[in-house]
This record gives structure tokens, sequence and C-alpha cells, in this order.
């Protein structure tokens, strides 16, 4: 085989990979908003978001966060909304957030995310965020 198609194969692997490490540490920890949805933010970029109901099933994705920016995308085991990347902005205050899509196209996921969320916990420090 030729290097280069070696080199392509690579490249298109790397471009389903999961987003790089939380450039800031403003959303990890543990939300919940008014309609009782929580939102876990791990230090890793692992998010799980949970909606209560008689059936809850958490939906796993992962997210980036640059201090104003993040991107949340869900994982392929959460059958939702599977690779479908949402910006959005991000404005925080005492120990509260809220979000605007910049653009998405998971309707899902924008209509879990609006409203303000509350901080419920603070983040956990994982042994390789240290």
């Amino acid at each position: 085989m030729r290097p280069w198609v070696l080199l392509l194969i690579a490249l298109l692997a790397g471009c389903k990979g999961p987003p790089p490490r939380v450039a800031s540490d403003g959303l990890a920890g543990s939300w919940r908003n008014s309609e009782g949805v929580s939102l876990t933010c791990e230090d890793t970029g692992i998010l799980v978001l949970e909606v209560p109901g008689p059936k809850p099933k958490p939906i796993i994705g992962e997210y980036t966060f640059d201090g104003e920016v993040a991107t949340f995308r869900y994982r392929q085991e959460s059958k939702q909304c599977v690779d479908d990347t949402g910006v959005y902005t991000i404005t925080l205050s005492a120990g509260e957030f809220s979000a605007t899509a910049v653009r998405e196209t998971c309707a899902l996921r924008e209509a879990m995310l609006k409203g303000i969320w509350t901080r419920t916990a603070a983040a956990r420090v994982t042994l390789g965020s240290m």
C-alpha cells in the first residue's frame, strides 16, 4: 500500500475522534435546570445529561469549552443526534450559566440546554487532570 494512502486513512479516522480536552474548567461540575434536567461536565470532556421521567436514560457525550464557546456532541451509545456537533455561547455568572445556540442541528439538545442552569456540585478532579 502506498504511504499516502495510509496517511489519508489516518487523517480520516481522526475526524471522528473525541474533542480535545476542556481548555477551561468553568463548566466542569454538576448542573440542574428548572425542568429538572441534570448535566454533569467532567474535566476530561465527558458530559452526562439526565432527563427526569419514568424511564430516565442518561445521554453520554463529549464537550469542549474555551471559557466562552462550548461544543457538545453525543456518543453513539446515546442513540440521539449522534455525531451532530452543537456550538453554543456560554454565559457564566455566580454559580449559573445559560447557553445560546450558535450552530445546532439537534433540536432535542437545543431544547434541553435552554434556560438557566444552576451549579449543584463542583467539579471532581480526575487523576489525569492534576
